[in-house]
């Protein structure tokens, strides 16, 4: 079966001429990107909380095994990884500001793993979250223009006269 992807083409000045089954489709759309940009973010900050403490742990293990320490990982990490994942619920609401910083956060992340060998596999992950949090910064214009439009988030239309009176009669 084909994989359909959900595009958004539209511009905030003519949101407020589409009719409701188009304002939600929009609304549809913009809240899949946010959800999965929202769920990336949270496995990708859980996941390297999960990589610290794991890497910790056999560090410790090593070092009493064998003597030796393992090479050690930026103490940074762990705090911006908590940082994106609080942030994140923030975020998550198209707060411009949050998301700026996110990018920043994430940009952080991506040049800390850069100094120490066993944080390589983090690059591409910490540069997807850039590209993600960018991608949702340039959507926040078409967020401001629907979630001003009256309905919103459900844009259902309202009942006619006929409705009303035939649920009423039942």
């Amino acid at each position: 079966m084909a994989r359909f992807r959900f595009m958004m083409d539209i511009e905030p000045e003519t949101i407020p001429n589409l009719d409701d089954k188009h304002k939600r489709d929009c609304v549809d759309v913009l809240n899949s990107i946010i959800n999965s940009a929202f769920k990336y973010t949270m496995i990708f900050s859980l996941g390297c909380l999960a990589f610290f403490a794991i890497y910790s742990i056999f560090s410790v293990t090593y070092c009493m095994r064998m003597g030796k320490m393992l090479p050690q990982l930026p103490f940074v990490i762990p705090f911006i990884a908590v940082a994106i994942f609080l942030l994140n619920f923030v975020a998550g609401t198209m707060n411009k500001q949050a998301l700026i910083v996110e990018v920043l956060l994430c940009t952080a992340m991506l040049f800390t793993v850069m100094i120490s060998m066993p944080c390589v596999w983090i690059m591409p992950f910490a540069f997807y979250g850039v590209i993600a949090n960018l991608k949702l910064l340039t959507l926040i214009p078409l967020h401001k223009a629907i979630s001003e439009q009256p309905g919103y988030p459900d844009f259902t239309p309202l009942p006619t006269k006929e409705e009303v009176a035939e649920s009423m009669q039942k």
